[in-house]
């Protein structure tokens, strides 16, 4: 009997792994499928083995789940698995893969990249000083987007992985001190990159604040009032990891008290249903220019994408020993 697998991640740019998926498997494509749909291909297709989308729109929760009778793999191509309810998945005996951890992830640098470049727009006001332009002004306005180099400058890492640990390369050549907060793992000093055992210490000596961690139970919310207080007056804030690892209403007292002289963020809470028309921090960005926001695009690259796909693919094909 054939396998069945469902794909809710987008693939139809990648037709070479998505020929390579249906020589495996009999195939349920549904790419961007809303929850409706995805339930819908669960109940009627019953599929073995879902790669879903990393960042839909709904939660992979027991409302999903419990349709599923015969899924037995779940592959995610994200590092981040909050948008699958972990526990429901481990009691109904499905396995979750995700690229932490993978081989694979240690090649994909398109997070890292974005990561740099959010920090750079966001201390340059790139995207404020292009917005003047559109609304007829050059140089005459040149007080309000006057800014700083790198390398004048300290960046705070919080969290030195993958994308900490980029942002160390990244940033040699700018000559820019760094600051790394990491209680589980050791960074390789000298006299550029420093490694502080204290959270509230690092805030304060920084610039600029990277944070690069993952979503666990110990760093939801890690970042709070507590946190901002901590940090050195206009500071600036860039965050791509998720949005849950922040206090989103302390970050806007931030902003607007000056505490945060700018942010750029690529995450919100709640994306999985983010209503735009009633979220705090984007309608604070349409009337303010020190917040960028971004819709989660960090890892959106074609070069990015494929790996991550292909790993998630890989994952399942192993997983029912079809190689």
């Amino acid at each position: 009997m054939t396998l069945k697998l469902l794909i809710s991640a987008p693939f139809s740019f990648l037709p070479d792994l998505l020929s390579l998926a249906e020589d495996k498997f009999e195939v349920i494509y549904k790419d961007q499928a809303s929850l409706a749909e995805v339930k819908d291909a669960i109940a009627n297709y019953q599929p073995d083995g879902w790669i879903t989308n990393p960042c839909p729109t709904y939660k992979i929760d027991s409302e999903v789940l419990n349709l599923a009778n015969n899924l037995k793999i779940i592959s995610t191509p994200s590092t981040g698995t909050n948008h699958i309810d972990i526990k429901i998945a481990e009691e109904k005996g499905i396995k979750i893969f995700s690229l932490r951890n993978s081989p694979v992830v240690e090649k994909i640098t398109a997070s890292s990249e974005y990561t740099f470049s959010l920090m750079l727009a966001t201390v340059r006001s790139i995207p404020e000083a292009f917005s003047k332009v559109k609304s007829g002004y050059w140089r005459d306005i040149e007080g309000s987007l006057r800014s700083r180099e790198l390398s004048s400058l300290t960046l705070g890492i919080v969290g030195c992985g993958r994308i900490g640990g980029n942002l160390i390369k990244y940033t040699a050549p700018h000559s820019m001190k760094v600051i790394v907060y990491d209680p589980y793992r050791d960074i390789e000093e000298d006299n550029r990159v420093k490694q502080y055992d204290n959270l509230q210490k690092l805030l304060g000596d920084s610039d600029v604040i990277c944070i690069c961690v993952h979503l666990n139970d110990e760093t939801k919310g890690m970042i709070g009032s507590k946190e901002f207080n901590s940090m050195k007056s206009e500071c600036y804030f860039i965050n791509t990891s998720r949005g849950e690892i922040i206090n989103e209403d302390c970050l806007l007292s931030a902003l607007k008290s000056g505490k945060v002289k700018a942010a750029g963020i690529d995450v919100l809470c709640g994306e999985n249903q983010l209503d735009n028309k009633t979220n705090k921090l984007i309608q604070y960005s349409k009337n303010n220019s020190n917040l960028i926001i971004t819709p989660h695009i960090a890892g959106l690259t074609i070069d990015s994408e494929r790996k991550a796909q292909a790993s998630a693919l890989d994952s399942c094909i192993k997983y029912f020993n079809l190689v």
